[in-house]
């Protein structure tokens, strides 16, 4: 498998059977204080917009809850994926088997500090942009037009050309492998360009403590604007999408490599390559996951093909096989 096939979460123990699912679906609500939802379309919890039916589908209430969330799945032996806003993920048409846990809005409490922010996983970064330029703190300006939550943005050191998220960490409170809340020191996630040891841990970002800096609030406001008028010159920031769909290579950034293969606009169904920006793919309105996915292995057999660079994918690809 080349790096840019999918890779697609593990084969389901929930058969899908109407009954099983209830069965589960009414133990795991009994356990929780938070909400439950069985065969909950992803398309409602995806930036895509593209998603068919969750299993089970649960937001819990607190940090207890999430443990307990965890912990039934795994006595059950049922898969689960833990999401933020969705701002990363294709979903298969034909969803999830298992459990999906959405951490927002639960975990989304923020403390503002002399000298930074302590703050939940499901907060989005884009409140969290416009709340720092109220209080006078300044750090958060590289997430600005990012679509995501604190938790996603630290398992993935999302950023722009201006910075990543891994820059302000100071520490982090994580849910381990085995249920216990540990705290991770920045050193702790190795950092680097789009990557955190966060992802394969088996563990989930509860909250974390950024670094901020004291500065004029008209000062941040501007460069706020600034960079959010950049941003949005240049990429389909109200359009759904999830972002940019491959990793940057270097020296040539992946939206260069595909601009200059005129992908701006190939179209398959609903899907699209954006006119703005060559590594956004847009959902014109009912574009399906099959779809989607045969454009970007479209997208990445040609920058193969043209110029022998392997795109790798940046999005997460997750539910059943989309195709074969």
């Amino acid at each position: 498998m080349n790096k840019g096939q999918q890779t697609v979460i593990a084969a389901p123990v929930i058969t899908g059977a109407s009954r099983e699912v209830e069965m589960l679906g009414a133990e795991l609500a009994r356990a929780l204080r938070g909400r439950v939802r069985l065969r909950e379309p992803m398309s409602r919890h995806t930036t895509f917009r593209i998603g068919g039916p969750a299993d089970i589908f649960a937001q819990p209430a607190d940090v207890e809850d999430l443990a307990e969330a965890i912990r039934f799945a795994r006595a059950k032996n049922i898969p689960f994926k833990i999401i933020g806003n969705g701002s990363n993920l294709l979903v298969s048409d034909a969803g999830i088997r298992g459990l999906v846990i959405r951490l927002t809005p639960s975990f989304s409490q923020v403390r503002w500090l002399d000298d930074g922010i302590e703050v939940g996983a499901g907060a989005r970064l884009a409140k969290l942009v416009r709340d720092a330029c109220e209080v006078g703190l300044s750090g958060l300006e590289s997430t600005v037009g990012i679509p995501g939550t604190l938790g996603g943005a630290l398992a993935t050191n999302a950023g722009t050309d201006t910075g990543s998220i891994g820059d302000l960490v100071v520490t982090a409170t994580v849910l381990d492998a085995d249920g216990e809340l540990r705290e991770w020191a920045n050193s702790h996630f190795a950092y680097r360009y789009r990557h955190s040891t966060l992802r394969g841990s088996g563990a989930t970002v509860v909250s974390a403590r950024l670094r901020l800096q004291p500065a004029p609030k008209d000062e941040i406001v501007a460069k706020v604007d600034r960079l959010r008028e950049k941003r949005a010159g240049r990429q389909p920031l109200r359009a759904w999408s999830a972002g940019s769909v491959f990793k940057n290579p270097r020296p040539v950034a992946a939206g260069k490599v595909l601009d200059r293969g005129d992908a701006k606009g190939k179209r398959i169904g609903d899907a699209q390559v954006s006119l703005k920006h060559a590594n956004f793919f847009l959902n014109r309105g009912r574009a399906t996951a099959a779809e989607m996915r045969e454009l970007t292995e479209w997208a990445h057999g040609l920058a193969l093909r043209k110029y022998g660079i392997d795109l790798e994918l940046e999005i997460e690809v997750v539910g059943e096989q989309l195709m074969s």
